[in-house]
C-alpha cells in the first residue's frame, strides 16, 4: 500500500527557505575552511599585515585584520581595482597573507563563493626596499672587508675564476662573491711581520694581482714576498722594474727574469713550432695558455732570434717573422692580434 504525503505551498516555501540557508551555512564554512588551509604564517603576523597597510601598500589598502587564538592572521578586503594579472576583480574577497602571498575568494556564475585563487604572489616596494638595503649593505661590507668581488667586477677568465686553486668562493645573501687567493695575504696576515713586509713593498708601488691588468702582466715582475708564518700561505705582488730602487727587491726581479730567460734551444725551437702550428690550424686555446705559451716564445724569440748556431734556425726564425706580423701572420689589431709577437 501506498502512502501518499500532501505538501501545501506553504511548506513548500519554508522547506526551500530552510534549504537555502543550510546551503548558504555550508558554503560560508567551506569558504573559511578553504582559506584557512592555504594561510600559513611565516612570522610577520599581524605586525607585519598592519606595516603593509600603514605604508599603503597597493594591494592591502583598506584591509582589515582578523585574527583569532592558533590560526593566522590575515588582512581581508574587498578589492577595489582589477588585478593586472587577472587574479581578482573588483568585488572579489582578497585574503592577504604575511607571507607576500593572497587567496581570492569570489563568485562563480551562479553566485557562490568559491575560492578562485590560492597563494599568488604580492609585492611592495615600501616593504622590500629597507630588507634589499640591508642585503645590498651586508654584500658591500663583505666587498670591503675581505676584499671580495662579484663576477662582473672581475676580468680574469671563467676557468680561472672556477678553479679552487685560484679564486675563493661565498654566498652572501644568495649573492655569489669571490676572492683571488693571491689577495687573501692582505686580511689573512698572521703577523705584524707580515703586514709590515707588505706594506715595504707598497711604498715601492706594488700591486696584488687582483690590481693588474693585461698590460701590467707584460711589463710587471710577479715577486713572492712571504709565506707561513708571516701569511696564511705564499703571497705574491707586482712590481714595476723601472721604478725600483731598492737593492733587494732588484735583486729579486733579477732572478725572477733570469727564470724567465730560455737556457734549451731545442726546448725553444719545439715551443716555437707548435705556436706557429696552433695559430696556423686555429686552434681554440684557454686565455691563460695561449698567454703562457705566447710569452715563451716570445722569450725565445729574445734569446735566440738570428742565433741559433750549430741548431739552424733559418725554418723557425721565418715563423718568428710571421707570428712578428709577416704576411700570413696575425694582424696588428684584429681578433687574431692576441697571437702577434713583438
Amino acid at each position: 500500500m501506498k502512502i501518499k504525503f500532501e505538501v501545501n505551498e506553504q511548506e513548500k516555501k519554508e522547506i526551500l527557505e530552510q534549504h537555502n540557508l543550510f546551503k548558504k551555512v555550508l558554503q560560508s564554512k567551506v569558504t573559511r575552511l578553504m582559506v584557512n588551509e592555504q594561510t600559513q604564517s611565516t612570522g610577520g603576523g599581524v605586525e607585519f599585515l598592519k606595516a603593509a597597510r600603514d605604508k599603503k601598500c597597493k594591494i592591502a589598502v583598506g584591509g582589515v585584520i582578523h585574527s583569532a587564538p592558533g590560526k593566522p592572521s590575515v588582512l581581508h578586503k574587498v578589492a577595489d581595482y582589477d588585478s593586472d594579472y587577472g587574479y581578482f576583480k573588483k568585488g572579489d574577497e582578497i585574503y592577504i597573507k604575511d607571507d607576500f602571498t593572497f587567496d581570492v575568494v569570489s563568485k562563480d556564475v551562479s553566485g557562490n563563493k568559491i575560492l578562485s585563487a590560492k597563494n599568488k604572489k604580492w609585492t611592495c616596494s615600501a616593504l622590500t626596499k629597507p630588507v634589499e638595503d640591508q642585503i645590498k649593505g651586508n654584500i658591500e661590507k663583505t666587498k670591503l672587508e675581505g676584499n671580495w668581488k662579484e663576477r662582473g667586477e672581475i676580468t680574469d677568465t671563467d676557468a680561472n675564476v672556477n678553479n679552487p686553486q685560484m679564486y675563493q668562493k661565498q654566498v652572501v645573501d644568495g649573492v655569489t662573491l669571490y676572492r683571488n687567493l693571491s689577495d687573501v695575504g692582505i686580511n689573512a696576515a698572521l703577523t705584524k711581520k707580515g703586514q709590515d713586509v707588505l706594506d715595504y713593498y707598497k711604498k715601492y708601488g706594488a700591486l696584488l694581482q687582483s690590481e693588474v691588468d693585461p698590460e701590467k702582466a707584460q711589463r710587471y715582475q710577479k715577486i713572492k714576498i712571504g709565506s707561513n708564518p708571516d701569511f696564511s700561505e705564499d703571497f705574491y705582488v707586482y712590481l714595476d722594474p723601472t721604478k725600483v730602487t731598492d737593492p733587494k727587491m732588484l735583486a729579486d726581479i733579477q732572478a725572477n727574469i733570469d727564470k724567465t730567460i730560455p737556457k734549451d734551444k731545442k726546448v725553444c725551437k719545439d715551443a716555437i713550432e707548435d705556436y706557429y702550428e696552433n695559430f696556423t690550424r686555429k686552434r681554440m686555446l684557454l686565455p691563460n695558455e695561449l698567454t703562457k705559451m705566447k710569452s715563451d716564445v716570445q722569450a725565445c724569440k729574445n734569446e735566440f732570434y738570428g742565433r741559433w748556431g750549430f741548431f739552424g734556425g733559418k725554418k723557425v726564425d721565418k715563423m718568428l717573422d710571421i707570428m712578428s706580423g709577416g704576411i700570413g701572420g696575425p694582424s696588428r689589431a684584429g681578433d687574431d692580434s692576441k697571437w702577434r709577437l713583438n
